[in-house]
């Protein structure tokens, strides 16, 4: 067993000073267990109680992200010292890579160290001199679910502060704060498995519904957005003929097709089965009419087997909400379908506008299509 001097400082009883460290950690323990916050939030909290319980902890701060950051800026900070830590920035160069920060982020636990005015590295000075600081501790974090990593990291105004009062509870609060930081990561894999469909990996029905909870409607201040309808023609024919193997490979085939030719910022969703939205912000109709148009010419004219799309369109109207504009469109994929399929209808024209692309073989089509 290691022993270390206990190092006479006023107020300082390290056995008092477990147990309010226990008390946190229990603390901790229980809130993980019981809250619905984000992870940030519920570190936030264990830190700042066990700054208050422990006062001789004067700082704790912590990280979370990338394996290799270009540069650590804590997120999380509490304590006495608080203010040493907000503008802090660690970069990521070849003297840091010797520094307790990047070598516990790559997952080394290390132990203690003394900090005091006669330090090498300036910012150590200055935690001594200005903050009382004397002893220093930095535990990794690490997600059990992706490749996310972190910093715990603590500051002491005591000699031998951590070595005195156990390093076996600091270790339990990070494996406490690792915990916090996987279950994030699980949640956020939820989410996104929710929100995602599981044949394209677009957006799925239920992201759209979250973009309009029913208050969000447009007013004449905001700008213009549109979206679009697409349903792949004559998918019936497609599986009934070749298979519901065929149909997916159609219908992942279409969603790349999509993603390739839209802006940065637009939306692809799968609406379901062969049906998919766009959501079009900062387009008009006759500018989203033109984006239509191309998501048609994508479709046509990809590689055989060849397939066609029916586009339905609408801008929404201010104080519409979003359902009422699908409504719209979705009446437009109708009439394009009824004109006689492979083209886009805008759905503001009184009886829905018909663009100019080919009609199928023998079929007629005339200037305008009727709604059904």
């Amino acid at each position: 067993m290691r022993w270390f001097p206990r190092f006479h400082h006023p107020g300082f009883d390290a056995v008092a000073e477990q147990r309010q460290i226990v008390e946190a950690v229990l603390r901790s323990a229980t809130a993980l267990v019981a809250a619905d916050d984000d992870a940030q939030q519920l570190i936030q909290r264990h830190c700042e109680t066990l700054t208050q319980l422990a006062p001789h902890i004067v700082l704790a701060w912590t990280w979370f992200g990338p394996p290799a950051p270009d540069a650590i800026r804590p997120q999380v900070v509490a304590g006495s010292a608080s203010a040493y830590a907000r503008d802090m920035s660690i970069q990521n160069n070849w003297l840091t890579r010797l520094g307790p920060a990047h070598r516990a982020l790559a997952g080394r636990r290390l132990e203690p160290f003394a900090v005091s005015q006669r330090s090498l590295y300036g910012p150590w000075r200055r935690a001594a001199q200005d903050h009382g600081v004397k002893s220093v501790l930095a535990l990794p974090l690490r997600s059990s679910v992706d490749d996310q990593r972190g910093l715990f990291v603590l500051y002491a105004d005591v000699p031998r502060y951590f070595d005195q009062v156990g390093l076996g509870l600091f270790d339990a609060l990070a494996g406490l704060f690792s915990a916090v930081l996987s279950r994030a990561a699980r949640n956020n894999e939820l989410a996104r498995a929710a929100h995602r469909d599981a044949l394209t990996g677009l957006a799925n029905r239920r992201a759209l519904d979250l973009m309009d909870p029913g208050a969000r409607r447009l007013t004449p201040q905001d700008p213009p957005a549109s979206l679009v309808l697409l349903d792949i023609d004559h998918f019936k024919d497609i599986n009934d003929r070749l298979g519901h193997a065929a149909g997916d490979d159609a219908i992942r085939r279409v969603a790349q097709l999509l993603l390739a030719t839209l802006r940065e910022g637009d939306t692809v969703v799968r609406w379901g089965g062969e049906e998919f939205v766009v959501w079009l912000p900062g387009l008009d109709a006759v500018r989203a009419q033109a984006v239509a148009e191309k998501l048609r010419l994508a479709v046509a004219e990809a590689p055989p087997p060849r397939m066609t799309v029916s586009i339905g369109m609408a801008e929404l109207r201010v104080g519409e909400s979003l359902a009422d504009a699908i409504n719209r469109a979705d009446r437009a994929m109708y009439a394009a379908k009824q004109a006689g399929r492979n083209r886009v209808v805008l759905s503001e024209h009184p009886q829905g506008r018909v663009s100019p692309g080919p009609p199928p073989e023998g079929v007629q089509v005339p200037g305008q299509a009727s709604s059904p």
